[in-house]
């Protein structure tokens, strides 16, 4: 067993990780990023209006301008059975311009941002969690090696498994247990197609979308309920809509899926990812710092974001085909 200490740990290098990593390196903050390296979030998501605004504010609006890792997109064409379709047009909302995100590569793209800055990587996931002291002691698993580091702050962005704060006494309560199917597609947009739409239709039992994004890249999925469709799909993923109990604790805070996630068709993974690294990181930036009344505010904050975003959800999905 190998024992260290850190100012700051951050568990999880997806978008959400990476980003506030990053964020805290610049202002001087010693991190400590755990990730374990081995999955690779294999496919394209949309980015709306509103988080354009949110990716300039922690500085990685160029990567929406790379052709290779993202592509414009016009906005949501959706169809709910025989209905006619409604159209969301990006145009039409503040900001005006919304994108394709291959996500593979986006994600490395944010890595390698925050390893530029000195962010310190370990390559393991979080085995252990707990409150000892003045710290949280966070066992590490790196290979064959059990690593256990004492920080003054853990920032959990392990995604939907939370895997810090469940240890910590946090719940996750889901508000729709989901599961989303990929679909074989083996359609390639042309270069000079015309700017892609993310096109949603829907059942009684089930949604599905599809959208194309850059290098040619088309991909779709179905959206259901686990138990509407017999047998077991080759290659599918937890869609579930869900909060957690509390965002954040005493000497720990989550942010990203961690903290709440979302039906995929609703677009808000990543903004998601990307504002409560942001709005986290201020608070820890403060001068007060993550007190109990920050810790409060965010995780109030965070509950009702999510609660919003459900109601939303709800008044889109009201319109599916009726039950049979």
């Amino acid at each position: 067993m190998q024992h260290r200490a850190a100012d700051i740990l951050v568990a999880g290098g997806g978008p959400a990780g990476a980003t506030i990593a990053r964020l805290l390196a610049l202002r001087g903050r010693q991190v400590v990023l755990v990730d374990p390296g081995t999955r690779r979030t294999e496919r394209l998501e949309i980015i709306a209006p509103a988080a354009c605004r949110v990716a300039e504010a922690v500085g990685i609006a160029h990567l929406l301008y790379d052709a290779s890792l993202s592509w414009p997109c016009s906005g949501i064409r959706r169809r709910w059975g025989t209905a006619e379709i409604e159209l969301d047009d990006f145009l039409r909302r503040p900001g005006g311009k919304g994108y394709v995100i291959d996500r593979a590569p986006f994600d490395d793209a944010l890595r390698a941002m925050a390893m530029d800055v000195a962010v310190e990587r370990i390559a393991g996931r979080v085995v252990a969690a707990r409150r000892e002291g003045g710290a949280v002691v966070v066992g590490v698993q790196s290979g064959a090696q059990r690593i256990s580091i004492a920080a003054a702050l853990v920032i959990d962005a392990t995604g939907r498994p939370s895997a810090v704060a469940r240890r910590m006494g946090a719940r996750r309560l889901p508000s729709e247990r989901l599961v989303a199917e990929r679909q074989p597609v083996d359609v390639l947009r042309a270069p000079d197609r015309e700017t892609p739409w993310l096109d949603v239709d829907g059942a009684h039992n089930a949604w599905s979308y599809q959208v194309s994004g850059p290098n040619g890249r088309c991909e779709a999925w179905t959206v259901y309920r686990p138990g509407d469709r017999p047998g077991r799909p080759q290659s599918c993923a937890d869609a579930s809509s869900s909060l957690l109990s509390r965002a954040a604790g005493d000497g720990w805070i989550a942010i990203g899926d961690a903290a709440a996630s979302f039906d995929p068709v609703t677009s808000q993974g990543l903004v998601n990812a990307l504002s409560t690294a942001l709005v986290a990181a201020g608070a820890i930036l403060s001068s007060d710092g993550l007190d109990d009344n920050a810790r409060g505010i965010y995780a109030d904050a965070v509950a009702a974001t999510f609660h919003h975003a459900e109601a939303g959800r709800a008044r889109v999905y009201a319109g599916l085909a009726p039950p049979r």
